[in-house]
């Protein structure tokens, strides 16, 4: 074996090293791909502007294709929009008072002047206030109650479900209203003989009314709120949650989200908030296709809607559809069952 101590040897060993320092200084250029030789030659400013654009329009073009496919499912009344089943009166005392002064509010994108966000908006709510108006106006005028169309009040840097809070606003400030009513256009009056007094609390520390949500918290579709400051601040509270607010074009708008993380955080909750069951004045409408239909009816009683408080029955005062696309038709099949 050679000795690596060997003069001879050493000299080589350190000739070897300046050579690799040498080599390692001007390392071998890798010949580009294809790839990068394209971008490099084609990547100008125009280019670039191109590409940007048709990946927007084609993300556009998807969003509105998918949109429009889910709007035209076809949809029938669950069985259990024709069978009763008993809801739990409020666990509270109600008002009694009749000269109280209560009013309702909806409102729809209808009227918005925004057509960029008419458009980029994922469920289609055309013609929806149309259908439902007659049908809250009717009972309102059956019980002496204030109707109000909120349509004008839209807030366009907004999806327009925020601005339920300007229209319950108005009518604390404006109006006077003793109670205020918020319903979403995608609801339903199915028993007029239930009058809001029924549920409004006599206890004058109780200023929200507000039912619970599929996957827990609270729906901001239906609530009530009594005309005092620390409502004018909780509607206040919400309204300044802008990091929840959605951009255009998504399903959610933010406004529901933001009010659940407003009551989960809020420290006099108990001493100020009422969650009647859900039956009381939101129940969540159950829609099958023609073929689900087939699936559960041999066994209806294995569904969690089947006798569920949370979906609506017959004879519960309110329905309502969250989650649906094709509301036009749900929104019609509910009408025809309305008494």
């Amino acid at each position: 074996m050679e000795n690596p101590q060997d003069p001879g040897n050493v000299a080589v060993i350190e000739r070897d090293i300046e050579l690799i320092k040498h080599e390692s200084s001007y390392p071998l250029k890798r010949k580009p791909s294809r790839t990068l030789l394209y971008l490099r030659n084609r990547a100008n400013t125009s280019n670039v502007t191109i590409m940007v654009l048709s990946s927007i329009l084609g993300i556009l073009l998807f969003h509105r294709v998918f949109s429009l496919y889910m709007s035209h499912r076809r949809w029938i009344n669950a069985p259990i929009t024709y069978m009763e089943r008993p809801c739990r009166s409020p666990q509270y005392e109600t008002l009694k008072d009749d000269s109280s002064k209560i009013c309702i509010t909806t409102l729809t994108d209808s009227k918005s002047t925004s057509r960029f966000q008419r458009f980029m908006r994922w469920r289609n709510f055309d013609g929806i206030l149309e259908l439902t108006w007659q049908n809250k106006l009717d009972y309102a005028n059956k019980h002496g109650y204030l109707l109000f169309d909120g349509s004008d009040l839209i807030d366009t840097s907004r999806p327009p479900a925020w601005s339920k809070i300007l229209a319950v606003l108005h009518l604390l400030n404006e109006d006077k209203c003793d109670w205020v009513m918020w319903t979403d256009a995608d609801t339903v009056v199915m028993n007029s003989n239930r009058r809001i007094q029924d549920f409004i609390p006599a206890d004058p520390t109780k200023h929200l009314l507000v039912g619970s949500d599929n996957g827990g918290g609270y729906n901001s579709g239906v609530f009530l709120l009594r005309n005092t400051e620390w409502s004018r601040q909780f509607l206040q509270d919400w309204w300044d949650m802008r990091s929840f607010v959605r951009p255009p074009g998504m399903a959610l708008s933010g406004d529901n989200n933001a009010m659940k993380a407003l009551l989960r955080e809020m420290p006099d909750f108990n001493q100020h908030v009422l969650s009647p069951a859900r039956c009381t004045f939101n129940s969540f409408a159950k829609f099958l296709t023609l073929s689900e239909q087939m699936n559960v009816i041999s066994h209806l009683d294995e569904q969690k809607w089947y006798n569920s408080e949370d979906y609506y029955h017959k004879g519960d005062f309110l329905a309502h559809t969250p989650g649906y696309d094709n509301k036009a038709d749900c929104l019609r099949l509910l009408l025809h069952e309305a008494r």
